[in-house]
């Protein structure tokens, strides 16, 4: 039992770290991108940013839900339509966990990326 634990906090923390970086990435490349076609106006970067992040975050955590909500539903095991998805088994033999439980953790990254962005920015602008 111990092991499985382990194994899922590994998973969880790999996806919270993929999910860091990419909420980071998103946030630079909208701050800058803002700065730059607003006339290097910080208020303006921070906005599109907190904006950008707080959205996406949201997005993906309807997406992990839905996700969540349908994954345990049952297929017709016919040849056409097969049980399982052989891209879903993968993604959860590589990542550890099923996509929509990924998707719902990694958006934590976007919500909490953008409430530090909203902080600052509400900080700065008053």
């Amino acid at each position: 039992m111990a092991e499985k634990t382990t194994k899922a906090l590994r998973s969880a923390a790999r996806v919270l770290a993929y999910g860091g970086v990419a909420a980071l990435g998103l946030a630079a490349v909208a701050f800058v991108f803002a700065l730059v076609s607003h006339g290097l106006d910080w208020s303006a970067g921070l906005d599109w940013a907190r904006k950008l992040l707080l959205l996406v975050g949201a997005l993906c955590l309807i997406t992990g839900g839905c996700g969540l909500f349908v994954s345990g539903r049952d297929r017709p095991s016919d040849a056409v339509t097969p049980h399982e998805d052989d891209t879903f088994r993968m993604f959860w033999h590589e990542v550890g966990m099923p996509w929509g439980a990924a998707v719902s953790l990694a958006s934590i990254d976007f919500l909490v990326l953008g409430t530090v962005v909203d902080l600052v920015y509400f900080s700065v602008a008053g």
